[in-house]
């Protein structure tokens, strides 16, 4: 289950994110591996983007990671795996 602090953070970054990386939306999702959820994985960021960042894509991340203070990793929509992605896409929790 996502902790709804974190996604507090979220919202509060949003307009930060949107000026600095064009970040136009941005939710999170629980770590499953087998479909059983994992407590000790990272959390999963999903994010719109308005264009692609190129390498500003890991100064995101770092920026998010360093806001929230906890380790996540960061995809696209595009970046999914088809098999998967339709019930990832029902899990996140959008901001």
């Amino acid at each position: 289950m996502i902790n709804p602090a974190v996604l507090k953070q979220l919202q509060r970054l949003k307009g930060d994110l949107h000026s600095r990386y064009g970040v136009v939306r941005i939710g999170c999702f629980d770590c499953f591996i087998g479909h059983r959820h994992d407590a000790t994985c990272d959390l999963n960021v999903l994010v719109e983007l308005e264009k692609p960042l190129g390498w500003q894509y890991f100064a995101l991340k770092e920026f998010i990671e360093t806001k929230l203070q906890i380790q996540i990793d960061i995809f696209t929509e595009r970046a999914l795996k088809p098999s998967l992605r339709e019930e990832i896409l029902s899990k996140v929790h959008f901001v």
